[in-house]
C-alpha cells in the first residue's frame, strides 16, 4: 500500500497529553514527523489502508490527508 501524509487534529480533552496520543498513533503504524503541541496537531505518514483505523483512536478529532499541487514550468506554453 502507498503511504500518504496526514495531519491529525487532537481533540481538546487530549491536547495536554499530545505526546501520549502520538505514541499510540505510532504504535498503530503512523510514522510521526512532527508534533505541534501549541495547536494540537500531529503530522506524519501512514499506509493509506490504515487511515480509518487511526480515526477511531482515542484523542483523534480529525484526520486530513495532505494535498499536493503542481504547476506547469514557467517556460510551458499554457500559463
Amino acid at each position: 500500500m502507498p503511504k500518504i501524509k496526514v495531519s491529525i487534529s487532537v481533540d481538546d480533552a487530549h491536547v495536554d497529553r499530545i505526546s501520549e496520543v502520538a505514541k499510540k498513533l505510532q504504535s498503530a503504524g503512523l510514522v510521526v514527523e512532527q508534533i505541534l503541541t501549541t495547536v494540537g496537531v500531529i503530522s506524519g505518514s501512514i499506509n493509506s489502508d490504515q487511515v480509518n483505523h487511526l480515526s477511531q483512536m482515542e484523542g483523534v478529532q480529525h484526520i486530513e490527508p495532505e494535498q499536493s499541487y503542481q504547476i506547469a514550468p514557467p517556460d510551458s506554453d499554457i500559463q
